[in-house]
């Protein structure tokens, strides 16, 4: 039986006790349990509708209509989303910079600046949005994610409309700045990509949806850039 849903107090990593989640009487998501740890990946697949998103939606605190608990780790939370989502009246930078209203003004910049390097596009600080390819504009939400230094990082489909060679390319790029100490959830319909990201992968498609396996990641066309 479940019980109402719950935060409870935070420690390094993420766990959800039998969630359960029902929307107009199907059940998205049933008691599921589950633990990642820092520098964990947890890979969730399945097709469109399956309740991927509404278990980031869960994960994030965005929603509180479930059953279950969930602790998350201390610290921020970091998201890429599906789009961009770019203020396109600011730069690169200033993009980056909004997320670290805490910081002294020359210490954002130098962050910001240090992340647009990480991601290869140390040049481009000073363009808007709309003067950047799909792919750089995508470059610039990692930085965003990452220059916060999350705890948790919510990865949702970012390179599914991208061609394939660059979606490898970025998915990658965002692989090796994630840290040790990050718990990553991240969502997609492309069985290659949680095969190559994914230290352990939960199926919505599988006959047991609400079990999670443990599998190493692939290295799997490792020679494309």
């Amino acid at each position: 039986m479940t019980t109402p849903a719950q935060t409870r107090p935070r420690d390094a990593c993420l766990r959800l006790s039998a969630v359960t989640v029902a929307r107009r009487g199907t059940v998205l998501i049933d008691d599921l349990c589950l633990t990642v740890r820092p520098g964990e990946v947890l890979g969730v697949s399945g097709p469109s509708g399956c309740g991927k998103t509404t278990l980031l939606r869960v994960i994030s605190g965005l929603t509180t209509d479930f059953t279950g608990d969930v602790t998350r780790p201390a610290g921020r939370i970091g998201v890429v989303f599906q789009e961009p989502r770019l203020l396109p009246w600011l730069t690169a930078r200033a993009n980056i910079e909004l997320v670290l209203p805490d910081l002294p003004r020359r210490e954002r910049t130098a962050t910001a600046d240090s992340w647009l390097d990480r991601v290869g596009l140390g040049d481009v600080a000073e363009l808007l949005p709309a003067a950047m390819s799909g792919g750089m504009r995508q470059r610039v939400s990692v930085a965003r994610a990452m220059a916060t230094e999350p705890a948790l990082l919510l990865v949702d489909e970012p390179f599914a409309s991208l061609d394939k060679p660059l979606a490898r390319h970025l998915r990658r790029l965002l692989l090796d700045v994630i840290t040790r100490d990050t718990v990553t959830v991240w969502v997609s319909h492309d069985p290659e990509e949680i095969a190559e990201v994914s230290t352990a992968r939960l199926a919505f498609d599988s006959p047991e949806p609400t079990s999670v396996q443990l599998h190493p990641p692939t290295t799997q066309g490792s020679d494309t850039p």
